[in-house]
Formats: structure tokens, C-alpha cells, sequence
């Protein structure tokens, strides 16, 4: 994207033109082998920048706030741009807190950064961002992938890439299909962006996966992978998680049933009353503990994590889930519990920010998920990935 090296411009879609290449058949080998590599890597999930920045007590400089936001022209994101940052070796880390403190002097910002052991969510992708010029702004979801310094590190942060693009895109119900040649489709290369539709001169991430014998065609190759296999384990429900925080109730997202968590079998059957085995989604931010009940010393696990659920087991009285080996999770993260509500309730993000302008009515059953959470000083239960109602109104 190179935007530090611009910081004087006011310009929303800013960059410098980088080198366009062909890539050779040997170059097809070895991104060949490169999507191979990267497949056999395990996916690290996402951490979202306003919690990370709690750890460390800095301020969370949100980018939506006082009325900055970017409503999406249809309502919901029509697709994906691929950029890459042009900083060799910065990571993910690094990008996220740089822009967390400049944005407002760059006049950039991001969905997300990249790296081979980090995806960064800056904001939720229910709101476009600065990031390819005024047109594709209000279109697409936008993310960074940080710039690796050796090949198995580069495989991995494409997997990373990938898998998180292809959740997205399951997310808004929207069918993969690669732009970045003709200027049609869902996938897009920051490059695309600015040969078909304009307001940026960015040729971005041609430049960097050329230098790994990589191409777009490559990337959307693997994200088209896993975007196959995701859908294998996609329910019917169409519960969107944090991502589709918008205040435009033409959403269609927003005439979904927020208490119908994604967990809930295509059968409609309840999920509480069966032992769930198999691909589960964590629903609240879990620790893992041993079978004896100890907290392991394995890092948090948050809301959205796929787990793969062996067995339930009783622990000192408490249900829990296996997740591997000598490794448990409390059951009520994943399964939940049925709680009625006392009063009409929105829906809010993890932000604190309401959610559109549907409401769950008095009296209607709704399913929550492990205990209370703290946003903003306030009480909430999650009622669904990243979705919350407070908890006044049970």
C-alpha cells in the first residue's frame, strides 16, 4: 500500500506506483508449491485490535467514531482487495499499532493486517474504510498482508490471508470470483481496483508476489480452496458476527435472527440437547483447561475460533468439551444456554456500538453464550460470534 512514505497527502486512495510483471511457467511451479506449503499450515485466527490494545493500556483510535463511517452503497460489502504493505519485515504488530496512532495524519486505514503468525482485525468490515480510492471504498472489505522476509514465511501469511478472505466472504454471502483480470468479481488485487475502476494508482501486491513467483491468480486459487472447504461446515443460518455492524437497517443481514447461533444443526434441532462432536465455533473467548480441570497455560482462544470437538466430560461438576489432546474447553462457549428476555433488546457490537435498528422482542427466547462480558462498563452476553445483548434485558 506504501502509504507511510506519504504521509502529506490528503488523498483518500494513496500509493506509489509499483512494477507490473508476467509470471513465467517456473514461476507457476513454485507458486504451485507455494499453495502447497501454505495448506499445510494451521490457521491462527483472529485477534481484534481493540482488545490487544486493552493488554497494553493504549488507546483504541476508532476509526468509525463521531460519525466517520463509510456505509456500504448496497447495504453490505460487495466483495474484497487484496493490498500489501510495501514495509519488508513489518508486522502485523507493527502495521496495526503504526496505523492505530496515524491514521488520521495518513489518511488511510484498513480492515486488516496480515503476517505469517498474526491477523490483525483493526475495525469491523460492516463499514468501508481509506484504503482504494473513493470508488472502491464504499464496496469492499480491505486487507494488508504484511511483507515476509523468507519463502515459508511468505506461504504462511497467504494461508493466513486466504482463510480469513474466504471467512469473510461466507460471512456476507458472497460467492468468491477473481476481478483482478477483468475487472469483474468479488476478489480483488489493489492493482484491479486501479486499472478498472480508478480514484488510486496502487499496482499492489503484484510487485511482492512476483518476487516469490506468486500471482493473484495464485492467491485466489487458495482463497477459492478454502472458501470450498469452509463451505462444507456453513450452516443455513446466516447470522452475521461483528462484521456486519451498520446502522442502515436495508441490510439484509439485519433481518436475520441474532439468537440462532451459528452452531445450530441445518435440522433445526437444538444444540443443547445433544453432545456436539465434530467442527464447533467458539461463540465467547475461552480458556483451555486439563482434564482435571487446571487452566493450561495455552493463550486465550476468542470468539470465532473453529475447534474440533471430541468428547463431553464432566469436570468437578461443570460440563466441558474436549478439544485435544489433554485440552478442554467449558462447555456453555459452544453449546450455550437458552435465557428469556425481560425487555426489547438491540443488538451491539464488540465496540458497544448498536447494531442496525432491529430489536429482539420482550418474552423471546434467546441463546447465550458463557458468561457476562464487559464492554464499555457495561454488562452483555454474547448471543452470538462477536454479537451482544445487554444483559439488563434478561
Amino acid at each position: 500500500m506504501k502509504i507511510k512514505k506519504l504521509m502529506t497527502t490528503v488523498a483518500i486512495g494513496v500509493g506509489l506506483v509499483a512494477p507490473i510483471f508476467n509470471v513465467s511457467q517456473s514461476q507457476a511451479v513454485e507458486a504451485a508449491s507455494i499453495n502447497s506449503i501454505a495448506k499445510q499450515n494451521s490457521y491462527v485466527d483472529v485477534t481484534f485490535l481493540y482488545k490487544m490494545l486493552q493488554t497494553q493500556n493504549i488507546k483504541y483510535n476508532k476509526f468509525y467514531a463521531k460519525g466517520n463511517k463509510i456505509k456500504y452503497r448496497k447495504g453490505k460489502p460487495e466483495g474484497i482487495v487484496i493490498h500489501e504493505t510495501a514495509t519488508p519485515g513489518a508486522s502485523a504488530y507493527n502495521e496495526a499499532i503504526y496505523f492505530n496512532r496515524e491514521w488520521k495524519n495518513m489518511y488511510s486505514y484498513v480492515h486488516a493486517f496480515v503476517d505469517h503468525k498474526q491477523i490483525i482485525q483493526m475495525m469491523t468490515p460492516g463499514y468501508g474504510v481509506w484504503g482504494a480510492g473513493a470508488i472502491a471504498n464504499n464496496r469492499f472489505i480491505q486487507i494488508e498482508l504484511c511483507q515476509e522476509t523468507t519463502r515459508n514465511k511468505f506461504a504462511k501469511s497467504v494461508n493466513n490471508d486466504a482463510i480469513y478472505a474466504a471467512k469473510l466472504l461466507h460471512r456476507y454471502n458472497i460467492k468468491p470470483s477473481n476481478a483482478s483480470n477483468t475487472g469483474k468479481g468479488t476478489v480483488w488485487s489493489h492493482h484491479a481496483v486501479s486499472r478498472f475502476l480508478g480514484g488510486t494508482n496502487h499496482t499492489d501486491p503484484d510487485g511482492y508476489f512476483k518476487k516469490w513467483g506468486y500471482s493473484m491468480n495464485d492467491f485466489y486459487s487458495l482463497l477459492k480452496y478454502y472458501y470450498d472447504l469452509q463451505a462444507a461446515e456453513t450452516v443455513t443460518s446466516t447470522t452475521p458476527d461483528d462484521s456486519t455492524v451498520t446502522n442502515d437497517s436495508s441490510n439484509p443481514a439485519n433481518a436475520t435472527d441474532p439468537s440462532e447461533s451459528t452452531n445450530t444443526p441445518a435440522t433445526g434441532s437444538d444444540p443443547v440437547s445433544q453432545a456436539p462432536t465434530g467442527k464447533k465455533t467458539l461463540m465467547h473467548d475461552a480458556y483451555t483447561y486439563d482434564a482435571q480441570g487446571k487452566r493450561t497455560n495455552a493463550a486465550l482462544k476468542t470468539a470465532g475460533t473453529v475447534v474440533t470437538v471430541a468428547q463431553e466430560k464432566m469436570i468437578n461438576g461443570k460440563k466441558y468439551l474436549q478439544i485435544g489432546k489433554n485440552e478442554y474447553v467449558v462447555a456453555s462457549n459452544i453449546v450455550g444456554s437458552k435465557r428469556v428476555l425481560t425487555h426489547n433488546a438491540y443488538i451491539y457490537d464488540t465496540t458497544g456500538i448498536r447494531i442496525g435498528t432491529t430489536k429482539l422482542l420482550q418474552g423471546k427466547s434467546v441463546r447465550t453464550y458463557g458468561g457476562r462480558v464487559n464492554i464499555n462498563g457495561n454488562k452483555y452476553y454474547p448471543i452470538d460470534t462477536n454479537r451482544f445483548v445487554k444483559a439488563a434485558n434478561f
